[in-house]
């Protein structure tokens, strides 16, 4: 048993709630579900002979404020319901600062008199600065989760496929797909979809009747039997069915899909004019390039852009493009920033990670000749792969063997011939990695290496779009605080940036890089130099 933190144990007997929470979020995909939860802690109580009141759980992101039963059990407690609480993790309680803070204060005040997880205690005695470093990494944990599901989605729609979990009626997602092969494909419904906007855009029947149409030849909603009228003009107002997404939703930036598509474009225009103009999508008139990449540090909301223009009374026109705080959430004290503020603050960072040329030649030069000497190591790396998945298909071949020999049950061979294919296939992903996996490092690299080496030129003078792709690269998490860019830089370009002004003081010294005996006496120096050598 645990022995208590806290010389000092509460005599009174305290009254206890249970409080177990489940993400739907990929965070949580490993994490015990509530009714384990609810199982270990209720013998954890049993156990320490905790009196249990009340047992809460909820299926709710620790990440976001605002949970209900979390904030009903709190309030519970500040009520004098209960006196501490019996949880699995700390991170059960919160994943964001706000929870976190409002738990704490409780403890420490006294409100909250133990809270018991399954491998210690927290009384209002402790030291408060555990409980600070492991509510800080569960934080951390969700911002860095949240920063690479938001960058791994924006991938997924700059290569064409939709991002989003919940697809249009008519497509599915690609349960196994090869590298190469299409993410989204048309259902058994696509084609009646088809039919149904062709039918309106050629004007052979009106959106109202073609609904009750299609429905009478099969075409229904997701979850209905029927096709009600929202999801079928849902359909008529979707892009995508034309080869075209928005993402995020009202970001204002599309992107060309690589589904099939059920109408031309020409079409899809049509459609829209028959719905009427004040349904049909309005024209963009301008790009904005940076939206849909920064949130506001103040209300967490994304930053949108609008174009100003100022008509003086000399009779000259200005024309201004803002970025601003969209307040979705409320009123925000946040105000707007120029984008050639903006643009100016880009610059700085790509200035601060500029690296010459010849000192992305040398980094990759030297990283091959690592490569080399690891060779045997990798070799050993490939016998022991091999090892263990031919014995993982010699265990196979035994089990099987006693199964037809009826010496094993029925229940034990399909519980372990599923554990031997997980581990068979485990194995074999390795084991195909393991040449592969050196190979696409030194291309990240060797991408990192260039785009610090590039980035800041061709920024300079790119057009809007390759500005938005280089900001897109650059990192992560990008926040406006009081006009104010904070971004995450890659990890890459980070431990680049605090190096790239030694190396270009360097390469000053030696130029110009283009004369061949310039080249090779910085390459020299950075080889010889034990500072640049780390």
């Amino acid at each position: 048993m645990y022995a208590p933190t806290s010389s000092t144990k509460p005599k009174l007997p305290l009254r206890y709630f249970v409080y177990a929470r489940k993400s739907s979020t990929n965070e949580d995909r490993q994490v015990a579900s509530i009714e384990s939860q609810i199982e270990v802690m209720g013998d954890v109580a049993h156990d320490n002979q905790l009196k249990v009141v009340d047992t809460m759980s909820e299926s709710c992101s620790g990440f976001k404020v605002g949970r209900p039963v979390f904030n009903r059990m709190v309030e519970r407690i500040e009520n004098g319901e209960a006196d501490g609480i019996v949880v699995w993790k700390l991170s059960r309680l919160s994943r964001n600062p706000d929870d976190a803070g409002r738990i704490m204060g409780m403890l420490q005040r006294g409100e909250i008199k133990h809270i018991r997880t399954v491998d210690r205690n927290w009384y209002p005695e402790d030291n408060v600065m555990m409980m600070y470093v492991e509510f800080g990494l569960t934080n951390q944990f969700s911002r860095d989760l949240s920063a690479d599901t938001h960058r791994g989605l924006l991938k997924k729609a700059e290569r064409g496929w939709y991002p989003g979990a919940s697809l249009p009626l008519g497509y599915r997602h690609a349960q196994y797909k090869r590298l190469g092969e299409d993410e989204i494909l048309p259902n058994d419904v696509f084609d009646l979809v088809s039919k149904g906007l062709k039918l309106v855009a050629s004007h052979q029947m009106i959106p109202a009747e073609a609904r009750v149409y299609m429905e009478s030849l099969g075409l229904h909603g997701k979850r209905v039997d029927t096709l009600p009228s929202t999801t079928w003009y849902d359909l008529l107002v979707n892009p995508m069915y034309a080869g075209r997404f928005e993402y995020p939703a009202s970001s204002g930036t599309f992107y060309d899909s690589k589904a099939k598509k059920a109408i031309e474009p020409e079409e899809f225009e049509e459609i829209q004019y028959v719905l009427g103009l004040k349904n049909k999508p309005r024209p963009k008139t301008h790009y904005f390039p940076y939206t849909g990449l920064m949130s506001c540090g103040e209300c967490g909301c994304s930053i949108t852009a609008e174009k100003k223009t100022k008509h003086q009374e000399n009779g000259n026109t200005h024309s201004y493009t803002y970025y601003r705080c969209t307040k979705k959430k409320g009123p925000c004290r946040q105000h707007y920033l120029l984008s050639t503020e903006l643009e100016r603050q880009f610059g700085e960072l790509l200035d601060a990670v500029q690296i010459p040329e010849g000192f992305h030649d040398w980094a990759i030069g030297e990283i091959k000749k690592d490569q080399e000497k690891s060779v045997g190591d990798r070799q050993t790396s490939l016998q022991q792969a091999q090892t263990g998945y031919n014995e993982v298909l010699k265990q196979m071949d035994t089990l099987v063997g006693k199964y037809l020999d009826d010496k094993v049950p029925e229940d034990y061979y399909q519980r372990r011939l599923a554990e031997l294919e997980h581990d068979k296939e485990t194995r074999k992903r390795l084991l195909d990695s393991i040449d592969t996996r050196v190979d696409e490092r030194l291309q990240e690299l060797d991408q990192d290496l260039s785009f610090a080496a590039t980035a800041a030129e061709r920024f300079a003078h790119g057009d809007e779009r390759t500005r938005r792709e280089i900001v897109s690269y650059l990192g992560s998490n990008l926040v406006l605080t009081d006009g104010v860019l904070d971004i995450q830089l890659k990890k890459p370009l980070f431990m680049l940036k605090s190096v790239a002004c030694d190396v270009r003081a360097i390469a000053r010294r030696f130029e110009p890089l283009e004369k061949t005996d310039n080249m090779v006496h910085f390459k020299d120096y950075l080889s010889n130099n034990p500072v640049m050598g780390e």
